[in-house]
């Protein structure tokens, strides 16, 4: 019996030996995490600039939030209390515009639209944020673009969710898998050499809310919009040059009236113009059209950020112009986001890279319909290409579109590395026409303006990618057999996880007798 207590003795001995050396090591092991994650997270050499929003905007009530039409409720720029969010352990401003969930056309240009939170700030290394949502229930957030891999710690007791950001960039949270309440986050770099009032040629609009119904643009000059600005106005030039709009404010056009058919004011609008650029500026709640451009030439769109939800809402149109370069923006649109059309001259070398995309009507990327609404004599779209785009959601019509309403030739069209993270094209009355990629050449009593119809020639996609949705058809159709879609390559097309190696395979609308030269692989 004592030889049994002795080695029992012995026994619970080494066991307090080996529990007090795995306690030892766990405790090494979790410093050493620990010292890891501190490393990761050190703040020291992290820089960070917040502004501090319009003490005149009101705050967002529940009945501010209801789906209403624009002449049913309160329609202005608010300041958002139920999505708070902070960045280093700092309160940033949050703002509560407006977005429009509907997928159908209506015809009184009243649809009911609803709210959304944004909020946005400058920084260097690392932001770690947090957003509470009181009122939310918890069970999903996903941060887009997902191309990042950004898991996000929910804590669904506190209504909270934590994440980590490096790169300044444009983040969108979905909750539990719904557009609804979606929180956009315009995430910048630091802003360097920014110009300051008083400065020679520059316009300089400080912190505050203004009323400015339409500022013009002469050449040679700057309009700078302040971070914490808002400035409920337009902004125009013709035939202007050398002429700059940046900043991080706010241009906001809920004071006005949707345009209903009538009187559209367009936010950015630069017609016959030369070297343009617009950098950083967040365009809210336009009444028509965003920013537009009608036959100007060497211009730069860098970085902006637009949300519509009015009809004919469309992101960033380009009208017969050439040299243009689009990118860094982010584009949430009530109509087509990115669009060429020709209407005076001819299209030519235009860019669009590096942009994301939210698209709640109509198309994503879109060349057409009118291609020659001026009637001009051998017009042509040539040298355009979309690269780098993500599409956070595509909910009505096609994501990928080459359309000739008109006798124009498009030629020399390429999309690269395109993702699409929500594939919901067909909703509402987008089943229309509810394809992924749609090149077709048509007779419009919409748009067309010429009689004969004309050609699309040398398309090239390469590298779509759908990561979820739905497994929709593409269509190819030309005219007849004389105004018809040639040379198209598609390659690297992979939907759902499955790589596409045939039409058939991926669900190709194809009319024999106006396509030719047609490959997949």
């Amino acid at each position: 019996m004592k030889k049994r207590k002795m080695i029992l003795a012995v026994a619970e001995w080494l066991l307090l030996v080996l529990l007090l050396a795995g306690g030892a090591w766990n405790y090494l092991r979790i410093q050493n995490r620990v010292e890891q994650v501190s490393k990761m997270v050190d703040m020291s050499d992290s820089k960070l600039v917040l502004y501090e929003g319009p003490k005149s905007l009101k705050d967002a009530t529940p009945e501010d939030l209801k789906p209403a039409s624009e002449t049913a409720r309160d329609f202005t720029l608010k300041h958002c209390v139920d999505t708070k969010v902070s960045v280093n352990g700092y309160d940033c401003y949050v703002y509560d515009t407006n977005v429009n969930h509907n997928r159908v056309w209506f015809g009184d240009y009243l649809p009911p639209q609803s709210r959304t939170p944004i909020t946005y700030f400058d920084f260097e290394g690392i932001a770690r944020i947090v957003v509470t949502v009181p009122d939310m229930a918890l069970d999903s957030v996903k941060i887009s673009p997902v191309s990042y891999g950004i898991e996000p710690v929910i804590d669904q007791v506190n209504h909270t969710v934590s994440f980590t950001v490096t790169q300044p960039d444009n983040y969108t949270l979905t909750f539990n898998a719904s557009p609804s309440r979606a929180l956009h986050i315009f995430a910048n770099p630091l802003e360097l050499n920014a110009p300051k009032a008083g400065d020679e040629n520059v316009v300089y609009i400080g912190p505050g809310e203004w009323n400015i119904d339409a500022i013009m643009l002469e050449d040679n000059q700057t309009l700078y919009l302040a971070g914490g600005a808002v400035v409920h106005g337009i902004i125009q030039s013709n035939y202007g040059m050398n002429i700059k709009v940046m900043g991080r404010g706010i241009l906001d056009g809920s004071t006005f009236t949707g345009w209903q058919g009538k009187n559209a004011l367009v936010p950015l609008k630069f017609d016959f113009c030369d070297k343009v650029t617009i950098e950083d500026i967040i365009v809210l709640n336009p009444n028509a059209w965003v920013c537009s451009a009608n036959t100007s030439s060497n211009g730069t769109i860098d970085g902006l950020r637009i949300i519509s939800s009015r009809p004919n809402g469309d992101g960033i149109t380009l009208q017969s112009c050439q040299n243009y370069l689009v990118q860094n923006c982010f584009v949430r649109s009530w109509d087509d986001s990115l669009v060429i059309k020709n209407y005076t001259g001819d299209s030519k070398n235009i860019t669009f890279r590096n942009n994301q995309l939210w698209t709640d009507l109509a198309q994503s990327m879109e060349i057409g319909y009118e291609t020659n609404k001026g009637k001009k004599e051998n017009a042509r779209i040539s040298g355009i290409s979309f690269e780098n785009i993500t599409v956070l959601n595509n909910f009505h019509k096609p994501v990928i579109s080459v359309h000739n309403a008109d006798d124009a030739l498009i030629t020399d069209v390429v999309f690269q590395n395109i993702i699409v993270e929500n594939a919901q094209m067909g909703s509402g009355d987008g089943d229309e026409i509810p394809y992924l990629i749609d090149f077709n050449i048509a007779q419009s009593s919409n748009w067309s303006s010429t009689k004969e119809r004309g050609q699309i020639r040398k398309v090239t996609i390469d590298g779509v990618k759908v990561l979820s949705g739905r497994f929709n058809p593409s269509r190819i159709h030309g005219f007849d057999a004389s105004h018809t879609v040639e040379d198209i390559t598609i390659r690297n097309l992979e939907i759902l996880g499955e790589r596409i190696t045939s039409f058939e395979q991926g669900k190709f609308e194809i009319d024999e007798t106006s396509t030719k030269d047609l490959t997949i692989e």
